[in-house]
């Protein structure tokens, strides 16, 4: 038995215990709708061994991603590793999503700003992706802003428990849970990036205030 779906990590270490003498493999995936549709998903998989080696297994996690990684026989080192990649691409996207609002309300050119930030070193799919859409308040959801937020909660939470300073990924956590919460703006079901929505309206500069009538 193979499971694609992501539990918290106190729940898989529970189906550690559960399934040690069965055969089970964790498989939550990196990746959202476009990924899935285009069968490039990222499997980050933990439990039996046979299972993973198993060649209609992996037949069908190729059918379905671009890649398999395997964390150890210990179920719930898979759902770790999601929690590592997600609270990280929601800590870029809000960061982004400042800089996004700082580079429009001093002036520039919000479009001109991605072309600069493509050329360079922190060139990311993320961005080259998001930013256009930003830019034109689409935030048709991939992955939905409430599921980001509960990614990057997860995460401070097993941070804190490692004793691992995570303070930048908390203060993003902060951010999305406001967004998620905000009656007004609605952004809790829209993708992720409408993080950037709440930036602007906690800004105060004249484009945010512009933006938002």
């Amino acid at each position: 038995m193979f499971h694609l779906h992501q539990l918290n990590q106190h729940r898989q270490t529970n189906n550690n215990q559960l399934w040690i003498n069965r055969q089970f493999l964790e498989a939550p995936v990196s990746g959202s709708k476009g990924p899935a549709h285009g069968g490039t998903l990222i499997f980050l998989c933990a439990g039996s061994e046979s299972i993973n080696q198993d060649a209609t297994v992996q037949s069908s996690l190729k059918a379905m991603g671009k890649a398999t990684h395997f964390f150890g026989t210990e179920v719930g080192y898979g759902t770790r590793a999601k929690l590592v990649v997600n609270s990280l691409m929601g800590t870029m996207m809000a960061a982004f999503g400042e800089s996004l609002a700082l580079a429009e309300s001093v002036g520039l050119d919000g479009g001109k700003m991605l072309e600069v930030i493509g050329q360079g070193a922190i060139q990311s799919p993320l961005y080259a992706l998001k930013g256009p859409k930003m830019l034109k308040k689409d935030h048709s959801p991939n992955f939905p802003l409430q599921h980001a937020h509960k990614d990057m909660k997860l995460a401070v939470d097993m941070a804190k428990e490692a004793g691992v300073e995570y303070a930048v990924t908390e203060e993003a956590e902060q951010l999305f849970q406001k967004a998620r919460d905000d009656k007004g703006l609605k952004v809790a079901e829209e993708d992720f990036s409408a993080v950037f929505e709440t930036i602007h309206k906690e800004s105060k500069s004249d484009y945010s205030k512009k933006r938002a009538e």
